[in-house]
């Protein structure tokens, strides 16, 4: 009977999925004819994205790119997702919050704040360049955060990221599936990463991928994992949990199965609370929240939620323990993290000649 029903959705679901898609092929062949101008940045511009809605890493691989980019001066361009602000904002840590700039760009201004670095949030990428083009300080690279899609500004190397547990091969376009556009859409990617890999990850697995995603890209593929990197408290320092005690989990993340798995692997004991991606919080559900921390030895959340919860009233007041777990990531191997770097190393020094 489940079956049937899930047949019964997808069929009803195929005329919107079949409109969606034939929607964004024609606005992406438009690009390809050159109705849809596309404006070129003096600027070098790497775009870092995705097919799907999300959950691949995107902000820990922004802020891989940042760290092995930091002896130059440095630029991210966001949307910032579900922001309260529409203009355009050169983010500012003593000014800004998270309602001003968005959660992601706020936990990348929190990470490189500096005078190498800017974190831009506007809805047009080429209107952000403009803007950077227009400063006294000079940018020598520029990161389109989630800019796979945003076609309207040029890059001059396109990163999709895409997860190994859901491929985008094996997706299907919005709303039968998560993908924002059809699968061939990976053929504009320059490098594919494949994300969250496991540590073990076999050259047969290897192999197998690269060989579904040729039907796709001719793109570079490379392997990604997460890199767990402990726990910081309140006062950002860094703390080993108790193993004999449990905490209670907090997260609105895509996916926060794999920070479970890292919990579990560590003997952490905890029970979760999982709210949508980017979920903005009600002070009726902080109460209850707070309310139900206080059985447990603290609370712990991540470094993206913390942008959010940490502005509530409620969260400040409060004395009970928080716990960010820090996330980064990293390529499977050395040679891979060398040929990602000697991408990046190109890319500035093609456009500086």
């Amino acid at each position: 009977m489940y079956f049937r029903k899930m047949n019964l959705f997808k069929i009803i679901l195929s005329p919107l999925a079949l409109l969606y898609c034939l929607t964004t092929s024609f606005r992406n062949s438009l690009f390809n004819w050159g109705v849809f101008k596309q404006y070129r940045s003096s600027i070098p511009v790497l775009s870092i994205g995705n097919l799907s809605m999300g959950g691949t890493g995107k902000t820990p691989h922004v802020a891989f790119i940042l760290e092995n980019t930091s002896n130059i001066n440095t630029a991210v361009i966001s949307r910032g997702y579900r922001r309260q602000s529409k203009n355009l904002i050169e983010g500012n840590k003593t000014l800004h919050t998270s309602n001003d700039l968005g959660d992601e760009p706020m936990e990348l201004l929190e990470k490189f704040d500096g005078d190498d670095f800017k974190m831009i949030v506007e809805s047009s990428r080429a209107k952000a360049l403009k803007y950077l083009e227009q400063q006294e300080s000079r940018t020598d690279l520029v990161v389109l955060d989630d800019g796979f899609q945003h076609q309207y500004a040029q890059r001059d190397l396109n990163v999709l990221l895409t997860e190994f547990n859901k491929p985008f091969y094996q997706d299907f376009i919005l709303p039968l599936g998560t993908l924002r556009e059809r699968r061939k859409g990976a053929n504009r990617a320059d490098i594919i990463i494949v994300t969250k890999c496991p540590e073990n990850i076999s050259q047969d697995d290897q192999k197998e991928i690269k060989t579904q995603i040729a039907a796709y890209s001719s793109a570079k593929v490379l392997f990604s994992r997460i890199k767990y990197k402990g726990f910081l408290d309140r006062a950002d320092k860094n703390i080993k949990l108790e193993q004999n005690k449990t905490h209670l989990v907090v997260t609105g993340i895509a996916n926060p199965n794999l920070i479970y798995k890292h919990l579990q692997d560590h003997n952490i004991k905890f029970e979760s609370l999982k709210f949508a991606d980017h979920h903005n919080f009600t002070s009726k559900e902080l109460d209850q929240i707070l309310k139900k921390a206080k059985n447990y030895k603290g609370l712990i959340t991540t470094e993206k939620d913390w942008m959010r919860l940490r502005e509530y009233p409620n969260i400040t007041a409060s004395t009970t323990p928080i716990f960010r777990l820090k996330i980064g990531v990293g390529f499977i191997n050395e040679e891979q993290n060398n040929e990602f770097n000697t991408h990046l190393n190109s890319l500035i020094h093609n456009r500086e000649n």
